[in-house]
């Protein structure tokens, strides 16, 4: 029996579905995954890191380029920057922060020299119309996870914000992102921070000061402690009050970050003010640590070690994970006033096609008593499971027999995690998390002599590697059953779940006065990518007294339509991966959006779902 499927027979409160499966109503089968939006990043493509030795901390997601795509099809929309990968960064932007937005800002080449970047301006207040950031033009070639243009509050006192601009500066061969503060008002660049030219990934975002004012930084990113470039060791934060310090540019000022031995940085990381002094402080994610820095005293407030696996497989090897922290990150405040980062160790809603599943899966959450980082902890950790196989030797003795060499079997689909948004919600005004997960019956094939080949000499090469994934590909149609499980946030502690369940989101907008469950129900096994399942109507329920509480259903069949939101401020990632959300359309009723275009609402004076 699967790992995940035997660790279900202890979940406490299993609830059962208050209403039967709706028979089938759709046999398109190019219907049976969830749509997304255009947003600014790609969905997750995890590669190679699965398939590392015990305690190896290399062969992280692979970075991909800035693109958009839709779930439907796994294909790469047309609707991008041609040079950047991003929907061209134009909008209506408050300068004078009075609630009306005059102010259109992009990046584009400039007018007088087309090889070159510039900011754009459109805008009443200002007479500025472009401004040169680079002689070069914005391309990056690895991945920068920022927005690329944020309004910063009025620091110099004209009345008007100042704004980062973030961009690369691609010179034929590399790309190494950068920063610039600009004051609009003034038509200059006022500070600015360069990437390393070894760099190709970097993480900005800005932390809000006691008065409210913004203060964007500049991080590293993807793999840094392990770059054969060089590598980087410090984020430029900017603080114009002080002096240049380190090697950050004039307005910046260097905070050093972790470059031990067998450091691995991670994407991403979170913002929350760990020590009360009124600053976001800045946590940086690694592998199986998270380090935490001050932007206002520029040094470590805390840097934690800790094993998610180590409670539910002691005997496994130790970090046969690598520590990978892959997936969202939230930064919040539980209702006890203690804060929290939880982490989801999952993929967005609808991942179909991806059969890596994030790679590591499971839950876990880190505490610390308000004001005092040093205290901060693992509170508690639920392993689902891994990817693929770990070897103990990776002896060449063992090719024809690779499994007399298996230390841990893969995983396969089983214990694939799905999440919505950062999984959180509430249930009887307990703060919970609420995941989709998948409990493998059998794999298809578990490619151990795929696998093993990828170590034996030459390594690693394209066509090993193609080989590799494409054998396990084939278990993204593994038999098993969906469900969910709602778990305690404070203590980790199984609340509740159902099988033959899919949770596609939920909202305290469809119904007036009370959050609602999209749920989708599957009778019996299936494919893990539901290729073999029929559209079928939505139910919808509530979640009370650990019990679905029926609140209709869908008048017609379909899954929602999803958009997937960049990272940002206190929601973070360790991957390269987003937000999944609802694409939720206001009014009187309220309604959401399905793949096909249909919305859906909730008709008070019928008590029913209704086409709006």
């Amino acid at each position: 029996m699967p790992r995940l499927a035997r660790s279900l027979a202890s979940l406490p409160g299993l609830l059962l579905a208050c209403t039967p499966p709706v028979p089938a109503t759709d046999t398109d089968p190019a219907s049976t995954t969830a749509a997304t939006t255009t947003g600014t990043t790609a969905l997750p493509t995890t590669d190679g890191p699965d398939t590392d030795a015990p305690g190896s901390t290399t062969g992280s997601t692979t970075p991909v380029a800035t693109t958009t795509t839709d779930a439907t099809t796994d294909a790469t929309t047309d609707t991008t920057d041609a040079t950047t990968g991003d929907p061209p960064a134009s909008g209506a932007f408050d300068l004078d922060a009075d609630g009306t937005p005059e102010t259109d800002l992009s990046l584009g080449p400039c007018t007088l020299s087309p090889d070159g970047t510039c900011l754009l301006v459109s805008s009443p207040l200002v007479a500025l119309t472009e401004l040169p950031l680079a002689a070069t033009i914005d391309q990056c070639d690895g991945n920068y996870q920022a927005r690329r243009l944020e309004l910063l509050g009025d620091h110099s006192g004209d009345g008007l914000a100042e704004l980062a601009a973030r961009f690369c500066r691609f010179d034929g061969a590399e790309g190494p992102p950068a920063l610039a503060v600009v004051d609009l008002a003034a038509a200059s660049i006022v500070a600015r921070a360069d990437a390393p030219v070894a760099q190709d990934y970097a993480w900005s975002d800005s932390v809000r000061d006691p008065e409210g004012l913004r203060h964007p930084f500049l991080a590293p990113s993807y793999g840094d402690g392990e770059n054969v470039n060089g590598n980087w060791g410090y984020l430029c934060v900017w603080r114009p009050e002080l002096p240049a310090a380190g090697n950050c540019g004039p307005g910046f000022s260097a905070i050093p970050t972790l470059l031990a031995p067998g450091e691995f940085r991670e994407v991403g990381g979170t913002l929350q003010d760990l020590d009360g002094d009124g600053w976001d402080d800045i946590n940086l994610i690694y592998h199986r640590r998270q380090y935490s820095v001050s932007p206002a005293t520029l040094g470590l407030l805390q840097t934690i070690e800790y094993d998610v696996a180590a409670a539910d497989e002691p005997n496994s090897p130790k970090w046969f994970h690598s520590g990978r922290n892959y997936g969202t990150h939230a930064a919040v405040t539980g209702g006890d006033g203690k804060p929290r980062l939880v982490v989801v160790g999952g993929t967005p809603l609808g991942s179909f096609s991806d059969d890596l599943c994030n790679v590591s899966r499971f839950l876990a959450v880190l505490e610390q008593s308000p004001g005092q980082p040093g205290t901060r902890a693992l509170a508690w950790s639920r392993y689902f499971g891994f990817s693929s196989t770990i070897f103990a030797t990776y002896d060449a003795k063992y090719v024809a027999d690779p499994m007399q060499d298996v230390a841990r079997l893969a995983d396969a689909v089983d214990g694939c995690i799905h999440r919505f948004s950062d999984s959180r919600t509430s249930m009887d005004g307990a703060e919970v998390l609420l995941i989709n997960y998948f409990a493998m019956a059998a794999p298809i094939d578990l490619c151990l002599v795929e696998q093993f080949a990828l170590y034996q000499p030459p390594t690693w090469t394209d066509e090993k590697a193609d080989a590799w994934y494409s054998c396990f590909a084939k278990n993204r149609t593994a038999p098993g059953v969906w469900g969910m499980q709602v778990v305690d946030e404070r203590t980790g502690l199984g609340l509740t779940g159902s099988q033959g369940t899919y949770v596609w989101g939920w909202s305290d907008l469809l119904l007036p006065g009370e959050r609602v469950y999209l749920v989708e129900y599957l009778a019996g096994p299936g494919a893990f990518d539901l290729s073999d399942r029929p559209l079928t109507p939505l139910k919808v329920h509530a979640l009370s007294q650990g019990l679905w509480q029926a609140r209709g259903e869908f008048p017609i069949a379909g899954r929602p339509k999803l958009q997937m939101v960049d990272p940002a401020g206190p929601r973070g990632v360790g991957s390269y991966t987003l937000y999944s959300e609802l694409t939720l359309h206001p009014g009187d009723p309220a309604g959401v959006e399905l793949a096909d275009g249909s919305i859906v609402a909730h008709d008070q004076n019928t008590d029913t779902w209704i086409l709006r």
